[in-house]
């Protein structure tokens, strides 16, 4: 009787503990987003909330309404809240989605925020409540896709996508470069922004669902030159080794 709960016991720790070869742990540590909370930017006040959306007030304790989504992207592998990057806005809805791409610096409680390669002058925001804190997106992109488009860069055509709720995607194109980007979903608008041919300016496409069980994204930023892609959901993507 002894033997026979021992031998049941081994076997639920092996059916517990067993790791599938091909489901490798992700060994990335969720980003900090530093703009998490309310901030003072003189006529308005700005909430970014933790969703990964964002709303403009005309006083400190709102009502916010749904006006953006929003990312930060500052480099490869940041694992605290960045201090300077890439702040990218989705403002609006629908086919109207307006991105914008800010520089940001932030000391203490004050974030300076720049147009790249604009006349228009910096401005400030001040925290006024909230601080840094982990994004929990939920949208239809989370997870780990196959994709194939219709770029020439490279002598492949297959690229692997993981979508993370923290607003981060990683990246591979398969035979040449892996690496970390940033994004957010607003609708059917999906941008991306990091690094290779998603530095240049926010890769801005629409997507749809093809009813096959695949996704189209068609591409719509002047620079770089838009691609289409198909999306195909995995279990597991392929990684560089």
């Amino acid at each position: 009787m002894k033997k026979t709960l021992l031998f049941i016991l081994a076997v639920l720790c092996f059916a517990a503990c067993k790791r599938e070869p091909d489901l490798p742990v992700d060994p990335h540590i969720p980003l900090i987003n530093p703009f998490t909370g309310v901030w003072n930017a003189g006529e308005k006040y700005w909430q970014f909330r933790t969703d990964g959306t964002g709303g403009r007030s005309n006083t400190g304790t709102g009502a916010f309404p749904d006006d953006f989504c929003f990312f930060v992207y500052a480099g490869q592998d940041v694992q605290a809240a960045p201090s300077e990057g890439s702040l990218v806005i989705l403002d609006g809805s629908g086919s109207g989605v307006v991105v914008t791409r800010y520089e940001f610096l932030i000391e203490q409680n004050k974030a300076t925020l720049t147009l790249p390669s604009s006349p228009e002058p910096s401005f400030t925001l001040e925290r006024e409540s909230g601080a840094p804190s982990v994004l929990s997106l939920t949208n239809r992109l989370i997870g780990e896709w196959s994709a194939q488009w219709s770029g020439s860069h490279g002598d492949n055509d297959t690229w692997s996508f993981k979508y993370r709720a923290d607003g981060t995607v990683k990246t591979y194109h398969h035979g040449l470069h892996q690496f970390e980007n940033g994004y957010s979903l607003r609708g059917n608008i999906l941008v991306i922004f990091g690094t290779w041919r998603f530095s240049i300016e926010p890769v801005i496409a629409e997507i749809h669902n093809t009813g096959d069980g695949k996704w189209q994204a068609s591409e719509k930023q002047s620079s770089p030159a838009p691609v289409e892609w198909v999306y195909t959901k995995v279990a597991a993507a392929e990684w560089k080794q």
